[in-house]
């Protein structure tokens, strides 16, 4: 009986121990879903607000720019600059791609290769954002309108490269 009631012990310790390790878990996904939440429900107001068609798409932009190392406000601002979010995307092109002459399945497609190329292209690879805006147009203004449409989206991010 003894040995019986030792098992039974050390079962239900290690039940707690699993509950207690998952209920752990469960806090750390929770806390990394509410910025996730939080980034993609700013984003996702600021382009109904705009009545952008990339409303739907708030979550692929902000996935994306975690994935490749970007503030996750940078596509958004840059398909507002060249697409208008999205109200004037032939082939879904949102973001002007090889002077509008680039067409996308989707818009998560051209949302996917837009972040990867600015990740790792040749031309953009290892640049900051100051560096990547002036490769992505050389328009003298072209970065200060990015930025401030950054800054619309949200405010309180720093913008400015480090």
């Amino acid at each position: 009986m003894k040995r019986f009631l030792h098992s039974g012990i050390v079962i239900v310790a290690g039940v707690l121990g699993i509950a207690s390790a998952s209920m752990h878990a469960d806090q750390d996904i929770t806390k990394m879903r509410k910025k996730f939440d939080l980034r993609e429900a700013v984003l996702r107001r600021f382009f109904r607000e705009n009545h952008c068609p990339a409303e739907n798409f708030a979550g692929v932009f902000v996935q994306e720019a975690d994935a490749h190392g970007l503030d996750w406000r940078l596509l958004p601002s840059l398909s507002m600059i060249e697409s208008g979010g999205g109200k004037h995307a032939p082939g879904n092109n949102l973001f002007g791609w090889a002077n509008g002459k680039t067409s996308f399945e989707s818009f998560t497609a051209a949302i996917h290769h837009v972040a990867t190329f600015l990740e790792i292209g040749r031309p953009y690879r290892g640049k900051d954002l100051d560096g990547k805006l002036i490769t992505y147009n050389r328009r003298p203004d072209y970065r200060m309108l990015v930025t401030d449409v950054m800054r619309q989206i949200a405010p309180d991010v720093q913008v400015e490269a480090e």
